[in-house]
């Protein structure tokens, strides 16, 4: 039989393995190869496909918060620039690549919420990877904190706001008051838009003093609450795809709180699949890592510990990078210097130092677009570089 040489010749599944593999920006430039090649990128096989191929890749993203701009007494903020770049984690002493950055305008009720593919702020959504910005349907409840996490099997974005039942103190840094009332509604977000008019309120209502961190991990979002007038700090959750709550978690003992009664200590993630209880003491240098082996039983394992000692203080467990077989490695973001702790070997890799304080965690190329209706907002051109929308 007579072979060819031409890629065009491919079988459709070769060339899909193929593409599925490369950097994005590299495919976003295949599509411009053929008609077929444009189907064979665009077609909800291929993205999912590429989505969780993506999945065992991960870069860091990194955004830096400058050029604040105050009312005329100094008193408020009423803008400041956002900077979004990018590190290669698989290369050792990766420099932090600027994507594109824009100009972010405060708004009375300001908020600020970073995920590892999306930044919402203001009732605005960035999909840092696409340039786009977008607007969020206005809620009709103060907003304590927004929540986002990703369903690979329809390739969509659910966003969940914690919100406030009644306006007052009560609601921020609630750490000496009793008990008060939250409740839940959501967004979801498909790929290509578009953005839905409207919240979805949701019947379930939880009651607590105050909220501490929250993650994602296997289609579920857990938030690590405390009640003041107990002491004690508990872990209530939910499955985002059916949107159902399942029953609250006990949180194992802090082991640094007699010495160093912190209320707010404690910090969850995702470590490869696994919910992780972080705890950490700032004067001992180290942080204790818990991990939830049985929703039912309430079952914890205490499993690392990680020691900083001359790493500085307040670091933050950001996520789980595969490597090559069984190993592994925690990235810890430490401000200006983040971290990759490899866990078998016990030893730390520095990344690109920044100069200025930086809010750093693990990112995914994923083949998605919030839609075609974009905002006026102008990115700054002096930092624009890799390709546009995919």
């Amino acid at each position: 039989m007579e072979r060819s040489s031409n890629i065009m010749d491919l079988p459709s599944e070769v060339l899909v393995n193929i593409l599925s593999r490369l950097a994005l920006k590299h495919v976003h430039q295949l599509q411009t190869v053929s008609k077929e090649w444009l189907r064979t990128i665009s077609s909800p096989h291929f993205r999912r496909l590429y989505n969780k191929k993506s999945l065992n890749r991960p870069r860091a993203r990194v955004v830096q918060v400058s050029d604040s701009k105050h009312s005329p007494n100094g008193m408020e903020m009423i803008s400041r620039t956002i900077s979004i770049s990018t590190m290669d984690l698989a290369v050792d002493n990766s420099e932090i690549q600027k994507n594109f950055s824009f100009e972010d305008i405060i708004a009375p009720e300001h908020s600020f919420f970073i995920f590892s593919n999306l930044i919402i702020f203001n009732h605005k959504v960035c999909n840092p990877t696409t340039k786009e910005i977008i607007n969020l349907p206005i809620s009709s409840y103060p907003s304590v904190s927004f929540d986002v996490g990703y369903i690979p099997s329809n390739n969509t974005y659910k966003i969940v706001h914690l919100y406030a039942t009644k306006t007052g103190p009560n609601y921020h840094f609630n750490y000496g008051g009793s008990a008060v009332e939250f409740r839940f509604e959501t967004l979801t977000l498909r790929d290509g838009g578009p953005i839905p008019s409207s919240w979805q309120s949701l019947a379930h209502q939880e009651w607590f003093s105050y909220k501490v961190d929250s993650t994602c991990v296997n289609n579920a979002i857990y938030w690590l609450v405390g009640r003041a007038d107990r002491m004690e700090k508990h872990i209530i959750s939910m499955e985002i795809e059916n949107e159902e709550f399942l029953s609250s978690v006990r949180c194992p003992k802090d082991p640094y709180y007699e010495e160093f009664p912190l209320i707010e200590n404690g910090e969850l993630a995702d470590l490869n699949g696994k919910l992780c209880l972080a705890y950490q003491s700032e004067e001992l240098s180290r942080i204790d890592l818990y991990f939830l082996k049985d929703h039912k039983k309430q079952e914890w394992v205490k499993e690392h510990i990680i020691n900083l000692s001359g790493m500085g203080s307040l670091f933050k467990i950001m996520g789980y990078v595969p490597l090559k077989g069984n190993n592994g490695e925690i990235m810890i973001d430490g401000g200006k210097q983040p971290l990759l702790y490899n866990i078998e070997e016990n030893r730390f890799r520095k990344l690109a130092r920044s100069k200025m304080n930086i809010h750093i965690g693990l990112y995914f190329d994923r083949c998605f677009n919030l839609g075609s209706t974009r905002l006026s907002l102008q990115p700054r051109v002096d930092l624009l570089s890799e390709g546009d929308q995919l």
